[in-house]
């Protein structure tokens, strides 16, 4: 039997989620709360498999409940269950470490699957988000390769262009000509998929490269 919390602040949408199972499904609802804040305590408390949680609420969204549970070392998997499909959010949770993601106008079937197959730490998503995950991850993947790829040499004129220095003035710095750095700039945007300076150097403090 698989045991889950909800996390959500609609009482009425919680107890519809809860009558909808029976023992042949093997998914159990063990309890409810409407505050994040209060997830903690619960899985000190109770024997639960799996968190399946909104987005929106007023006191702790979703989002930052999974930070709160990260930063206090908790790791049972969660189950997003939301009414939202923009990129933002999708990639807000699984950045925070949700196992899956689920919209609410999702069948019975859909929602017995993916408690299944999440609470088992495999991933879920929702058909209609499939394609957008799936360009998610590949855009992750070659970003994480062009990581990869960068020179020392390269790496170096990030940090100078993160320091706000032009192209003349990196070159003094590391006695190359202008022409050089120009080079080096086109190749790292390319590495890494980057069409401004801003979002290189965005992309750089949040993979610690500077």
């Amino acid at each position: 039997m698989i045991k889950v919390l909800i996390v959500d602040d609609h009482d009425l949408f919680a107890e519809g989620v809860k009558s909808m199972f029976n023992s042949d499904d093997g998914i159990e609802i063990v309890s409810h709360t409407k505050n994040g804040n209060q997830v903690p305590d619960l899985l000190d408390t109770l024997e639960i498999d799996l968190i399946l949680m909104d987005i929106d609420m007023p006191i702790l969204d979703g989002i930052a409940t999974l930070e709160l549970l990260n930063s206090k070392g908790y790791e049972k998997p969660a189950l997003m269950l939301t009414m939202h499909q923009s990129m933002k959010q999708i990639k807000g949770a699984l950045e925070k470490g949700a196992q899956g993601y689920i919209l609410k106008d999702a069948s019975k079937e859909d929602l017995v699957q993916a408690i299944v197959n999440t609470s088992a730490r495999k991933n879920y998503f929702h058909p209609k988000i499939n394609d957008q995950v799936f360009d998610y991850f590949r855009g992750k993947s070659k970003t994480n390769t062009g990581l990869a790829e960068l020179s020392e040499r390269e790496k170096e004129i990030i940090r100078c262009l993160a320091d706000g220095m032009n192209s003349k003035a990196i070159a003094n710095s590391l006695f190359i000509s202008e022409h050089t750095v120009k080079t080096h700039r086109r190749n790292i945007m390319h590495k890494l998929q980057v069409k401004t300076s801003a979002e290189l150097i965005r992309l750089a403090i949040e993979k610690e490269i500077i």
